[in-house]
Parts: C-alpha cells; structure tokens; sequence
C-alpha cells in the first residue's frame, strides 16, 4: 500500500533540515528516529520517494548518501507556499486600465515547459494570451514583493527562457452595483520589456471575453 503524501513531506523536511543543495549521508535508523517512524517505515518512504524521482539514493557497504532532486525540491516549495498563504497571507487590492499588449503572451504562455508549470503550481490552465494593466509604480513595486510561486526557466535547444514569480488573484469587473470576478494569476518575468507600472494576468478563460473588457476600461485585482 501506498504510503501517503503527507508522509513524503514528513521525510523530506526532516532531509532538508540536513541540506537541499548538497548531498547527505544519514542512515535508516537515524532518519526513523528523526521524525517519529519505524525504520520499515522510513525505508519503505525513501524507496517509494526515490521510485517518484523525489530524490536520488546511493547505499553503499558504508551507508547511504541521498540528494534532492528538481522534484523534491518542488514538493516542498509547494508546501511552503500553501504554509505562506496561511500565516504570511498579505493582501492588497488594486485597479488598473486594460491595454493592449505586444501580442507575444500567446506565444509564451504556449510553450510547454510554462504552461505544465501554471497546471501543476497554480492549478490554471492558462487561456493562450495575457490581461495587460496599466497601473501606478508604487503598486506595481508592492505586487512584486508578495510571496509568489516560481516558475522555473527552461530551454528548447539552443533558446532560453526565463523563470516568473506569480501571485493568485481574482480579475473583478464592477457594472453598477454588481461585480463578476475570474480567479486568475499575475505573472510576473525576471526579463521583462514592461515598466514597474504593467502588469501580466493569465486565466483560464479569456478575459477579455468573459467580462466583456476592451482597451480602456478599469478592473479591479485582488491579490
């Protein structure tokens, strides 16, 4: 039977406390006491662990040496982001003017190694194209300093793409005394051609669309 998630957790923060970055040498029996399991249990996790791609093993006739892999190291970014949320949770609230962006969004939000990332980190599966706002510096500099998730760079052959911090946040549409609002996420590039007052927004619908924006109207974003 299939050890739980919670329990992968459980291992790796007790690994991490040793290093991320670097290899460790720590024994069955150690790492058992560590975290309150019996040794069949601990091996049985880091063997299932090391079968995911969570970690890479070595046992030799001296021990054993492990590693975090990409993976593992994700498992628990994802972790820390949700502990984040909870207990540094900082919301701010801002409006924006819709623009016209440079019609490159469709093209990245596209590629494969972004858009596994958005479904697996943020839970969207962006609509091909990004929601450019027009805001003031001082909110663009504040959106840029709340906890966010990273997407990791990759590269197609030769072309390198840089990595994003996103920030969840909800798209509102005030008409009257009503408001319609698409949960959405800012997206922020390490590289970047827009200025501190432009912001990024995927969805999983178009937003334009769905609440029926063109260039110049205001929107509000929670974030």
């Amino acid at each position: 039977m299939r050890v739980p998630e919670r329990a992968h957790i459980e291992v790796l923060l007790a690994l991490a406390q040793r290093g991320i970055d670097r290899e460790m040498k720590i024994s069955t029996p150690k790492l058992a006491a560590q975290i309150g399991m019996s040794q069949q249990s601990a091996s049985r996790i880091l063997k299932e662990m090391e079968k995911e791609g969570m970690v890479s093993r070595q046992v030799t006739s001296s021990g054993q040496t492990i590693r975090f892999s990409r993976k593992g190291k994700e498992a628990l970014l994802r972790r820390y982001h949700a502990l984040a949320s909870i207990f540094g949770r900082k919301t701010i609230a801002f409006k924006g003017t819709l623009i016209s962006g440079l019609g490159r969004g469709k093209y990245f939000i596209g590629l494969k190694g972004y858009r596994k990332q958005f479904i697996d980190k943020l839970g969207i599966n962006p609509f091909p194209g990004t929601l450019n706002l027009k805001i003031d510096k001082k909110t663009g500099n504040a959106v840029r300093e709340l906890n966010s998730v990273i997407i990791e760079g990759f590269s197609i052959g030769k072309k390198t793409f840089g990595g994003l911090k996103c920030c969840n946040a909800k798209v509102i549409k005030e008409r009257g005394a009503s408001r319609e609002y698409v949960p959405a996420a800012i997206v922020i590039p390490y590289r970047t051609v827009h200025e501190q007052d432009t912001v990024e927004i995927i969805s999983d619908h178009c937003l334009r669309e769905r609440l029926s924006l063109k260039d110049g109207d205001e929107v509000r974003v929670v974030v």
